[in-house]
């Protein structure tokens, strides 16, 4: 049913009273609903809509390759057009740690794969041995003979069986609480190899909800497959995230007379790091496609003079007194990314 707008008096979504010549509801911001719209009008409202997310990001981009520009334009009110610095920070680590994945993942394939393959040809041909082992031992009872003694062991010795020997884990073991002891576990290598980690926790009588999961966690790492390394690195998101807090944090401090608050530092670190983090997802795109470092090497030296000009431009102090504290800044920041780096493989390995 077609909805006439001059007789209609309300927004359909929220309600709010409209003029009879309104296209637009003030309150919620809805296009005046004139019943379902043609295919063509639904098509045009499509490629609107995409042309309008294109220009921001490209006026988005545009901003923040000027540094400092992006960050005073947000904090003096002129955010509309462009990305939230946290999307914009989100989006831009995804997209690095997505490229890194894939290089990682690229590089490290073949090895890995030939690696664990060979490891579970080592675990068959063992659990192969024990069984041929167990039943030479059973012919020999049944034909106690010296020409079957020696037969056999001759078999054995021609295929170059080796007895199994074990993988230990070390975990620590949760006991209630907040106590906690020091514990291990073996198992048989070729039972750690081919069982699944809920067969090798079940064979070792593992209990409790926490001791499993960590001793399940530790197995996942040792066997570590290439489906694997993207999962880590993906969830490296959470440690980088880190970094934005302390940075505002050393920020706050080093501009401490500037009476600036703790957002505005926030808001200049988060757009930093999408710059950082844009400038080395394009690098590790060039390993993926073209195997040439250049990108990686000129971002290395673009990133620290982007840093300092976006300082000069945000904080507004001498040339000299900039230098100073962007020094000291990247000094700090340097100590601070092992932290984030600990956390961020702790994380992986939780949650991987």
């Amino acid at each position: 049913m077609t909805v006439n707008n001059s007789e209609s008096s309300s927004c359909t979504n929220c309600g709010a009273p409209l003029p009879p010549s309104a296209s637009w509801c003030t309150s919620c911001g809805q296009k005046v609903y004139k019943g379902p719209p043609s295919f063509g009008q639904l098509i045009g409202e499509f490629l609107e809509t995409v042309f309008n997310l294109d220009n921001r990001l490209f006026r988005t981009l545009a901003a923040l390759a000027v540094p400092g520009r992006l960050t005073n334009n947000f904090l003096a009110g002129k955010q509309k057009p462009y990305f939230h610095p946290l999307r914009l920070f989100f989006i831009s680590g995804v997209l690095m740690v997505g490229a890194y994945s894939l290089f990682l993942t690229q590089s490290i394939e073949d090895s890995l794969a030939k690696e664990n393959e060979a490891k579970r040809s080592a675990a068959y041909e063992s659990r192969y041995g024990e069984l041929l082992s167990n039943a030479i031992d059973s012919i020999r009872a049944s034909y106690p003979s010296t020409e079957v003694t020696a037969a056999s062991d001759s078999l054995f010795k021609l295929l170059g069986f080796a007895r199994s020997d074990s993988f230990n884990i070390n975990y620590l073991k949760y006991q209630g609480g907040f106590s906690f002891t020091s514990a291990s576990v073996n198992f048989l290598r070729e039972d750690f190899i081919i069982l699944t980690p809920n067969e090798l926790l079940d064979l070792a009588k593992i209990e409790g909800l926490i001791n499993r999961y960590e001793v399940q966690q530790i197995i996942r790492v040792n066997r570590l497959e290439t489906s694997y390394v993207g999962a880590m690195m993906g969830q490296t998101i959470w440690g980088l995230l880190l970094l934005v807090p302390i940075s505002a944090g050393l920020l706050k401090g080093i501009y401490v007379r500037r009476k600036r608050k703790y957002i505005e530092h926030f808001v200049f670190s988060l757009n930093t790091h999408a710059f950082l983090f844009i400038t080395q997802f394009l690098a590790a795109l060039e390993f993926v496609l073209f195997g040439t470092p250049y990108l990686c090497i000129l971002s290395g030296v673009a990133i620290p003079i982007y840093f300092y000009l976006a300082l000069k431009r945000v904080y507004r102090q001498g040339w000299f007194k900039t230098a100073v504290k962007a020094g000291i800044l990247g000094f700090c920041y340097l100590m601070v990314i092992p932290v984030a780096i600990a956390v961020s493989a702790v994380i992986a390995v939780l949650l991987f």
